[in-house]
């Protein structure tokens, strides 16, 4: 099993929104796409947890490598993530070698992983604490995501709803891509990862983010990306413990004790385990109030 302990913060505060610290990738909740052919300097700081800054589907190809070096630039003044080209491209050698030196490069995200052996591709040419979040965008990815995910480099697993849609066949229906999101989350949990990041939101509807979002979350997905900056609230609020959430586990752990000293039954201990969890959410995620240490 893999540790997901090890974590990269974003420490700047006047590029994050006003956080006086920015959250671990493993907990990032709203991850914002943001093409590295736009002008990036206006498009940093979104409110999200993550800033993506996407060198793939964003940036037609005649354009890459103009956005490739303001991608490297905007990389020496604030740090971020980067969106790589998949390795069936000209791209991804580029990519990489351009940003393995980058003073502000958090991690990489792999655009249509279908192996383990992508990421092998390009770990290669990364610095060896550079971590690495798989894109599953195809049925050949999604069948070879328990491999992806116990790869070392792989630090979480990310959900590419729309080419896998299409790679697959399927229907518009968000239930005809609940098996591969629950596939995604079970072998996530298994190789001992975060769970993983869900696609992202249609641009134009407010209302279809929040449905989407608290459906993703039901499956146990704890992260989505998003194409726009004004969804990041909405799906940090969604992937957030809600009041009643934290009131409740706030209830079981002085029932049971910090220590489930006063456990009875057999469900009693893996209740407990799961409160703690949503009160470290919530003490994550800034609801201290609600969510006071436990002494």
């Amino acid at each position: 099993m893999k540790s997901s302990n090890t974590i990269d913060t974003w420490t700047d505060e006047s590029a994050s929104g006003g956080r006086s610290q920015e959250l671990p990738y493993t907990v990032a909740r709203s991850w914002f796409l943001i093409s590295g052919a736009s002008d990036l300097p206006q498009s940093l700081g979104s409110g999200s947890d993550v800033d993506i800054l996407d060198l793939e589907d964003a940036v037609p190809p005649g354009k890459k490598l103009a956005a490739r070096t303001e991608v490297v630039n905007a990389l020496h003044h604030r740090r971020a993530w980067v969106r790589i080209n998949d390795v069936t491209t000209v791209f991804w050698k580029d990519d990489v070698a351009a940003l393995r030196d980058s003073p502000g490069l958090l991690g990489v995200m792999l655009a249509k992983t279908d192996s383990a052996n992508d990421v092998d591709t390009i770990a290669e040419g990364l610095r060896a604490t550079t971590p690495v979040i798989a894109f599953i965008e195809s049925a050949a990815g999604l069948e070879a995501a328990g491999t992806i995910a116990a790869h070392p480099r792989v630090g979480r697993l990310a959900f590419g709803s729309g080419d896998f849609r299409m790679d697959v066949g399927a229907g518009t229906d968000r239930n005809a891509l609940t098996y591969a999101r629950s596939r995604l989350v079970v072998v996530s949990r298994a190789a001992g990862l975060p769970a993983p990041i869900d696609g992202p939101t249609v641009p134009d509807d407010q209302i279809l983010a929040v449905d989407e979002t608290e459906y993703a979350a039901g499956l146990g997905m704890t992260g989505r990306m998003c194409l726009h900056a004004s969804h990041a609230t909405t799906i940090n609020t969604a992937l957030s413990p809600t009041g009643r959430e934290i009131e409740d586990a706030k209830e079981l752990i002085t029932l049971l004790g910090p220590d489930g000293a006063n456990a009875r039954k057999g469900s009693d201990l893996p209740r407990l385990a799961r409160a703690r969890r949503v009160l470290d959410r919530a003490r994550m995620f800034g609801l201290d109030a609600l969510a006071p240490e436990l002494h």
